[in-house]
């Protein structure tokens, strides 16, 4: 009984922290900007379509990406080309 008990637990758990990423992003209009994160030590810089574009990518890689500046990016990081 304690096993199953464990078990569920330790299921509700896995399921509580996973992370459902389906923004839909079709419907928004083109507002460029640059968005930054931080990997391994070093800031990534990408150019996003939109807000929504931006928090779709940081969602799925689980990453916290912010706004740095409205409009593209001076210059992408290798690691945007997806």
């Amino acid at each position: 009984m304690k096993l199953i008990l464990l078990i569920v637990l330790l299921t509700f758990l896995g399921i509580s922290k996973s992370q459902v990423c389906n923004h839909d992003c079709s419907r928004i209009g083109i507002d460029y900007l640059c968005g930054k994160t931080v990997r391994n030590g070093r800031e990534i810089r990408c150019t996003y379509k939109n807000p929504c574009e931006m928090d779709l990518y940081a969602c799925q890689q689980r990453e916290e990406w912010k706004k740095e500046t409205t409009g593209r990016c001076t210059r992408n990081s290798e690691e945007c080309r997806r």
